[in-house]
């Protein structure tokens, strides 16, 4: 599935993450905090914080980081 918005198409990915969720909860409201501190405005960005949360987890675990 894809979605064009503002002249880019965005591809949907599922993933399946391997990382108790209390973990993925945890970092996700690290983000949101972060986000509330800089100023950034609720629903500007195209990830919630959650989501974010397992795209950099998943992003991490690829590479053998974690």
């Amino acid at each position: 599935m894809s979605i064009t918005t503002r002249g880019f198409t965005l591809v949907a990915h599922v993933a399946t993450l391997d990382v108790p969720r209390h973990v993925v909860e945890y970092l996700s409201r690290l983000l949101a905090a972060h986000r509330r501190h800089i100023g950034t405005p609720r629903g500007s960005r195209a990830l919630s914080p959650f989501r974010q949360a397992v795209l950099i987890l998943c992003w991490f675990r690829e590479r053998g980081w974690l």
